[in-house]
């Protein structure tokens, strides 16, 4: 009888242990986050209340949920919290970015500068801060007159000054995608990757200009024909 009641307790014990282990894990945010870029938001999001519970205060699930809001507002509320309470966690920097990003996207330039300076500030070491091409506009590229967007095939040789990034991924495969759909409109895209404290980002980039405004008014163009939300930077 003793040492039934010995096992049961011992077993009591380990499960309890387990139990805490399980708990106590970080979620893989990451490979979530890479769900969502291969088109597999709703199954991400179906996790997300669960996740949600099981692990309260967790900057990386506040991450995610920012990610899932598509109200852009509310995911900027997101992101600046987990800014300000918890800026030592590996999604400080994250959250940061999406905030430099979410600005620029409505136009308030300087908000926007402020947010990159901050993040350069804070985080020297991050893939995003290392991005020293970053330019931030000070006017609405809408505003600007557009100009015509040339094939590749009729860019004339010159030595880049800047580009256009219409994209960065985390995932090779995604950025591939989206090179080649501009490729296929006869676009000349590339292709250029970071790598800074285990965090890969492969940026989508789009023409060469000799100047900043050329290179401003080829975004506008690409805001208007592809609706993608895109900034000008150095090479």
């Amino acid at each position: 009888m003793r040492i039934l009641i010995k096992t049961f307790i011992i077993s009591i014990i380990f499960i309890s242990v387990l139990f805490a282990q399980t708990n106590s894990s970080e979620p893989d945010i990451r490979h979530r986050l890479e769900m969502i870029e291969k088109g597999q938001a709703e199954a991400v999001r179906a996790e997300l209340p669960s996740l949600m519970t099981n692990y309260q205060n967790n900057p990386g699930v506040m991450y995610l949920q920012a990610v899932l809001t598509t109200d852009g507002s509310e995911a900027a509320k997101l992101y600046q919290n987990i800014v300000d309470n918890f800026p030592k966690s590996e999604w400080g920097d994250d959250a940061l970015y999406k905030l430099y990003q979410y600005y620029y996207s409505i136009g308030l330039y300087k908000t926007a500068d402020q947010k990159l300076t901050q993040l350069k500030e804070e985080y020297p070491f991050s893939a995003y801060a290392t991005e020293k091409n970053l330019v931030v506009e000070e006017k609405q590229a809408a505003k600007e007159k557009p100009t015509v967007m040339k094939p590749k095939g009729t860019v004339p040789k010159f030595a880049t000054n800047f580009t256009v990034q219409v994209g960065a991924f985390s995932t090779l495969q995604n950025a591939g995608e989206l090179k080649a759909k501009f490729e296929k409109e006869g676009f000349q895209s590339n292709i250029f990757t970071i790598v800074s404290h285990g965090k890969k980002l492969h940026k989508v980039w789009v023409g060469e200009f000799q100047t900043y405004d050329e290179a401003r008014r080829f975004n506008a163009e690409i805001k208007s024909k592809f609706n993608l939300t895109s900034i000008v930077v150095s090479r």
